[in-house]
């Protein structure tokens, strides 16, 4: 592996800041709609995608303290996007699922999503959409 200039990571910097902006700004009307912050979107995500999740899961995954996620689920309860159960093997822990409110959020935040991507897919030509997504993968999947 080739280590990159300082130039190059500055101009990767820059190209990042400038890409994430535009997640951001379809995230927030995504999440407009429902007034939710970045976390209980991505709270709320999780949870539809793992229904009978316990709020540990969710923290883990999304690498938050136990006390602020409680806080999330607290405000994405309230807002009748999430609900919270009780298992029959655990009377002391949650199984949280999604609503029908809160399917309908997850739809929309997952719309606006790729709708922003097909926005940056349409400024490249065929070939270069098939880089982008190629090295997108590849750093993904990297190990940090």
């Amino acid at each position: 592996m080739t280590e990159p200039t300082p130039e190059q990571v500055e101009q990767l910097t820059r190209a990042f800041e400038r890409f994430t902006r535009r997640f951001k700004v379809a995230e927030a009307a995504a999440a407009a709609d429902n007034a939710l912050n970045a976390l209980d979107a991505q709270t709320l995500v999780f949870v539809g995608d793992n229904p009978g999740c316990g709020i540990g899961d969710v923290a883990r995954y999304l690498k938050v303290a136990m006390t602020t996620m409680s806080s999330a689920i607290d405000r994405l309860v309230r807002k009748d996007l999430i609900e919270r159960g009780r298992p029959e093997d655990d009377r002391r822990s949650a199984a949280l699922m999604a609503t029908a409110k809160g399917r309908q959020a997850i739809e929309d935040h997952i719309a606006a999503y790729r709708e922003a991507c097909r926005a940056m897919l349409r400024s490249l030509d065929p070939r270069e959409q098939r880089e982008l997504i190629r090295l997108t993968e590849k750093i993904a999947s990297s190990e940090p």
